[in-house]
């Protein structure tokens, strides 16, 4: 089954019927549910990584900003998988044909590999100011804010 048979599929479901049928207002509060989310998330991501360019919050120990921030991550990173599922699939086929919707899915596919990968081993090392800490909370940061511009242009193209 092609990716396009697969949209298709999601948005003639019952359940992609029933999102597509519900109130403007529910598909407004699904939108600000999908920003709150990536507000979390990036809150948590600025903030240790602007820690590893040295940049921000210099006298916290890096660890320290990591647990306490892991649950914004977390939490805004389930928000977004939620809500965006639910924006998604009442329209999937308007989105295939959108470079920036593939985009946004690519740079996804990064930011979390490197996240869970790099960005984390980095951080539980306490190695902030060297080289390779300076270049992963730029890499992280630019990951995740490029999905953030990325998913913001869908709509404008």
């Amino acid at each position: 089954m092609t990716a396009l048979e697969t949209f298709k599929t999601l948005q003639s479901s019952d359940f992609g019927r029933f999102l597509g049928g519900l109130d403007h207002l529910l598909c407004a509060v699904m939108e600000l549910g999908h920003i709150a989310g990536m507000i979390l998330l990036l809150s948590s991501v600025l903030l240790t990584s602007l820690n590893l360019l040295g940049l921000g919050l210099r006298n916290v120990p890096l660890a320290q900003i990591e647990r306490s921030t892991a649950r914004l991550f977390w939490t805004g990173l389930a928000l977004l998988v939620v809500s965006g599922l639910l924006i998604f699939i009442p329209a999937a086929t308007s989105y295939y044909p959108n470079d920036f919707f593939w985009a946004k899915f690519v740079l996804l596919g990064l930011a979390l590999l490197v996240y869970l990968t790099l960005y984390r081993k980095v951080a539980a090392a306490e190695s902030r100011g060297t080289w390779l800490a300076k270049t992963t909370g730029g890499l992280v940061l630019s990951l995740w804010i490029g999905v953030a511009f990325a998913g913001r242009f869908i709509g404008f193209f």
